[in-house]
C-alpha cells in the first residue's frame, strides 16, 4: 500500500509538471514573439518620422530648381541668393546651403562665407551626384583639415530651361536638434538606446549624447540592412559598439542586448533600438515565474493530500519522529526503542546506535568546551597583565626620560655654570690688578664666557625649565610662548582662564607640557605663521586644549608617516605622549589653510576632583 501511495504521488507530480511547463511554454513564447514584434513596429515608426523629417528640408532643395531663377552666366545673383536665403529658413541645414557648378567649384553660399570659392569634387558625394545626376544624402562626413563634422543634402540644379547647370546643397550638422527630436521624446526605459545611424555604423544621434559619432559596423551587418532595405530584430553583443569591442579585447564577458532595426528611405540610414535582453524579456520572465510558483502550490496541494491518505500507514513512523527530537534537542538519555524486523525495525535500530554514539561525542565535546574556555580566560588574563606590564614600562620610560632631564639640568647648573662664573670672578680681578698690562684678551675671554653661560642657560630651560616645577603649568606655558613665539614676532593669543592657577597630576602637567612645546616649536620653524591662538578649557573633568595658527598648513597623512631622517617623530611623539595619559590627540590641516591641533585629556583617570582643584585655587 505504502509503495502505490509513493508510485501515485510521483505520477500525479509528473504529470502536473508537464502540464504546466507546456502551457507555460507557449505563453511565454507568444510573449516574447509580441514584445520584439512592438520593438521592430516602434523602429519603423521612428524611421517614417525620420524620413518625413528629411523629405520636408529635402523638398526646399528641390523648390530653388523650381524657382526659376538659376543662371550662372547673367551675372545677377539676386535670384539666386534670395532662393537659397528662402530654403535656409527654417530648415535643418544649419550649417549653410551652397550652390556648385558642374566643376565642382563653389559659386554661392548662404550665409556668405569668408572662403566663398573653392572647389568639393574631392568629396565623394559631390563627384557621384555630378557622375549620376541623382539626388543624395551622405553619412557622417569629416571635412579636412578642421575635421569638422558634416552630413551633406545634394540635389542636381536645373536653370528654367530645365538644364542641369550645377548642384545644391545643403549641410546638416550631426548634433542638430531636428535630428535628435526624433528619438528624444519617447519614453524608453534607462539603459535603451534609440539612435539614428549612416550606412557605416557611425551613430547620428542618440538618447544617449555621450554615443554620438561613436560605434562601429561588425562584418558590415548594418551596412548590408541599409543597403537591402531590411527590417530586422535579433540579439546583438555590445561588441558592435566601440565600448563593448573594448570590453571584448579585455577578456570580460559581454551583455547580451536584442536589436530592433529599420532603414530609413530617404537617405542610407537606419534607426536602431538597443536593450539589454533581460529588460525586453523581463514580462516573460516573470510570468514563467508565476507559472513556477503556481506548480510550485499545485506540487504542494498534491503532497498534502497524498500525506492525508498516508498518515494511516506511516503512524508508526511518528513514535520514532518523536524519538529523534529529543535526541536533536540534546536528550541522549532516553533510548530509542526496538520494533519488528521490518523497515521501521531496523531504522529504529540504528538511530539507537547513532544516539549511543553521539551521546559519547557529546561529553568529549563539553569537555574539550569547558578545557577551551579555561585556556581563553588564562589568555585573556595574561593579555592583561602584558598590557599593564607595556603601560608601566611606559610609564616608567617618560619618568626616566624626565628624571634624567632634571639630571642634567642640574649638573649644568651646578657645576658648569659654577665653573664659569668663577672664571668670570678670575678674570675680573686680573682686570682689576694693576701690575698686570690692560688685557684685551682678558676682555674677549670674558665676553666668550658670558656667552657660554648664556648658551648653558638655554640648554637648561629646554631640557626642564624650572617655571614648570616652581610657578605651575600656567606660567611655564607663558614662559614657552614669549620664548619661541615672541622672539619670532608672533602674534599670539592665549585664553588660560579655566586653569586659575589649578595644579593637575605632575604626569599630566609633563605631557601637556611636552606636547605644547613640540607644537610651538613646529610653528615657529615651519608654519610660517603671523597669529597663533591656544585655548584652555575644562568641561566635565576632561581638559581641552585647542592650538590654531594661520600658516601654510600641511599634508596630515604624509606628515605622519615615519621616515628615515627622522621626519614625522614629532607629531608621531605627540600623540604617543597623549596616549600615554588616556587622551586623544587629532591633527587637522591643509596646505595653505593652516593648522589647528586638539588635545583631549580625562582628568577622572588620574584622581583629579573637583574639591582638590577647588581648594587649590583657593
Amino acid at each position: 500500500m505504502y509503495k502505490r501511495i509513493i508510485i501515485s504521488l510521483i505520477l500525479c507530480i509528473l504529470i502536473i509538471i508537464v502540464s504546466i511547463g507546456i502551457a507555460s511554454y507557449i505563453t511565454v513564447k507568444d510573449t516574447i514573439e509580441q514584445s520584439l514584434g512592438r520593438r521592430v513596429e516602434l523602429a519603423k515608426t521612428i524611421a517614417n518620422h525620420g524620413d518625413s523629417i528629411l523629405e520636408q528640408n529635402f523638398n526646399r532643395l528641390y523648390d530653388i530648381s523650381l524657382s526659376g531663377g538659376i543662371d550662372f552666366n547673367d551675372g545677377d545673383w539676386q535670384p539666386e541668393k534670395k532662393a537659397l536665403q528662402t530654403a535656409y529658413q527654417y530648415s535643418i541645414f544649419t550649417d549653410g546651403i551652397f550652390l556648385l557648378d558642374l566643376d565642382g567649384n563653389t559659386v554661392l553660399t548662404y550665409p556668405s562665407r569668408i572662403e566663398s570659392s573653392f572647389n568639393l569634387l574631392n568629396i565623394p558625394y559631390i563627384s557621384k551626384i555630378i557622375a549620376d545626376g541623382k539626388p543624395v544624402i551622405s553619412d557622417i562626413y569629416t571635412v579636412d583639415p578642421i575635421k569638422k563634422k558634416v552630413i551633406f543634402a545634394l540635389t542636381p540644379l536645373r536653370n528654367k530651361d530645365g538644364k542641369a547647370v550645377g548642384i545644391v546643397g545643403g549641410e546638416i550638422n550631426p548634433t542638430n536638434y531636428m535630428l535628435s527630436q526624433v528619438i528624444r521624446n519617447i519614453p524608453i526605459e534607462t539603459d535603451t538606446h534609440i539612435e539614428i545611424v549612416d550606412s557605416h555604423g557611425i551613430i547620428i544621434a542618440s538618447n544617449n549624447p555621450e554615443r554620438i559619432f561613436t560605434g562601429s559596423d561588425h562584418n558590415k551587418f548594418l551596412e548590408n540592412l541599409i543597403k537591402n532595405k531590411e527590417y530586422v530584430v535579433k540579439k546583438c553583443h555590445r561588441c558592435h559598439s566601440e565600448e563593448g569591442a573594448a570590453v571584448y579585447e579585455k577578456g570580460a564577458s559581454l551583455s547580451t542586448d536584442i536589436l530592433a532595426f529599420a532603414p530609413l528611405t530617404t537617405a542610407p540610414w537606419g534607426i536602431s533600438i538597443l536593450q539589454p535582453e533581460e529588460d525586453v524579456f523581463a514580462p516573460a520572465r516573470k510570468l514563467r515565474k508565476t507559472f513556477i510558483l503556481f506548480s510550485i502550490i499545485s506540487i504542494g496541494v498534491a503532497l498534502m493530500i497524498a500525506v492525508g491518505m498516508s498518515r494511516s500507514i506511516i503512524r508508526p513512523i511518528h513514535e520514532l519522529i518523536n524519538a529523534t527530537r529529543k535526541i536533536a534537542s540534546g536528550n541522549m538519555k532516553q533510548s530509542v526503542s526496538f520494533g519488528g524486523v521490518d523497515e521501521i525495525g531496523m531504522l529504529s535500530s540504528s538511530f539507537e546506535i547513532m544516539r549511543l554514539k553521539l551521546a559519547d561525542s557529546l561529553e568529549e565535546l563539553q569537555r574539550y568546551n569547558v578545557e577551551l574556555e579555561k585556556r581563553v580566560s588564562e589568555r585573556t588574563n595574561e593579555l592583561a597583565v602584558g598590557q599593564k606590564k607595556i603601560k608601566h614600562l611606559l610609564e616608567k620610560v617618560i619618568t626616566a626620560q624626565e628624571e634624567e632631564s632634571k639630571r642634567i639640568a642640574r649638573g649644568l647648573h651646578d657645576e658648569t655654570m659654577q665653573s664659569l662664573a668663577a672664571i668670570l670672578m678670575r678674570l675680573d680681578m686680573c682686570i682689576a690688578q694693576p701690575e698686570h698690562p690692560p688685557g684685551s684678551k682678558v676682555t674677549e675671554i670674558k665676553k666668550i664666557a658670558l656667552q657660554t653661560l648664556d648658551s648653558v642657560h638655554n640648554v637648561i630651560e629646554n631640557l626642564r625649565p624650572s617655571t614648570l616645577d616652581d610657578l605651575g603649568l600656567e606660567a611655564a606655558i607663558r614662559w614657552l610662548l614669549d620664548r619661541h613665539l615672541g622672539k619670532q614676532n608672533i602674534t599670539y593669543f592665549l585664553n588660560v582662564a579655566s586653569l586659575h592657577g589649578r595644579r593637575f597630576d605632575p604626569y599630566i602637567e609633563t605631557a601637556l607640557f611636552r606636547i605644547l612645546q613640540e607644537a610651538v616649536v613646529n610653528i615657529t620653524r615651519h608654519a610660517e605663521a603671523e597669529n597663533v591662538f591656544i585655548i584652555f578649557k575644562i568641561d566635565e573633568s576632561v581638559l581641552s586644549v585647542d592650538i590654531e595658527d594661520d600658516g601654510k598648513g600641511f599634508d596630515v597623512t604624509s606628515a605622519l608617516q615615519r621616515t628615515e631622517d627622522g621626519r614625522g617623530l614629532g607629531l608621531l611623539g605627540m600623540k604617543e605622549r597623549a596616549a600615554l595619559v588616556n587622551g586623544s590627540l587629532y591633527i587637522y590641516s591643509q596646505p595653505g589653510s593652516g593648522t589647528r591641533i586638539t588635545l583631549r585629556i580625562p582628568l577622572h583617570m588620574f584622581g583629579e576632583e573637583n574639591e582638590q582643584d577647588k581648594s587649590n585655587d583657593s
